[in-house]
C-alpha cells in the first residue's frame, strides 16, 4: 500500500478550544480543531462557502484575553460520522509565529 505524505509549510497541533465570536458574533458550538501559525481547521454547525473572508477570537491556553485571528476560507467539508457538522480549513492573511513557538511550549 502507498501511503500519502503531506509536506507541511507550518506543524499542526491539535487542540479543542471553543469559538468565542466569529465574524462580530457571538458563537456557540464552534470549536477550533488544528491550529497552526499560517491557519486553523474550525468545526462548525454551519458550512461557510469557500474564499469568503472570516474572523474569530479565541482564548489560548496560559491566557486571560481573547486571541483575534481573520483569514479566508479555503474548504469546507461536511463530517460524516457527525451529521450536521462540517470542518472548514482556514488560511489566516498573515502567519502568527507566536502560535508555533507556544504549541512547542506545551502551552496551546
Amino acid at each position: 500500500m502507498i501511503t500519502r505524505r503531506v509536506n507541511r509549510r507550518a506543524q499542526r497541533f491539535g487542540v479543542r478550544l471553543p469559538v468565542k465570536e466569529l465574524n462580530g458574533r457571538p458563537a456557540r458550538d464552534i470549536y477550533v480543531v488544528d491550529l497552526s501559525s499560517l491557519g486553523a481547521r474550525l468545526e462548525t454547525d454551519s458550512p461557510l462557502a469557500p474564499r469568503n473572508a472570516v474572523e474569530f477570537t479565541v482564548v489560548l491556553p496560559h491566557r486571560e484575553a481573547a486571541t483575534r485571528f481573520s483569514g479566508q476560507i479555503v474548504w469546507a467539508r461536511p463530517l460524516l460520522h457527525l451529521p450536521g457538522r462540517f470542518h472548514l480549513g482556514i488560511r489566516f492573511f498573515a502567519p502568527n509565529w507566536e502560535l508555533d513557538r507556544l504549541a512547542r511550549e506545551g502551552k496551546t
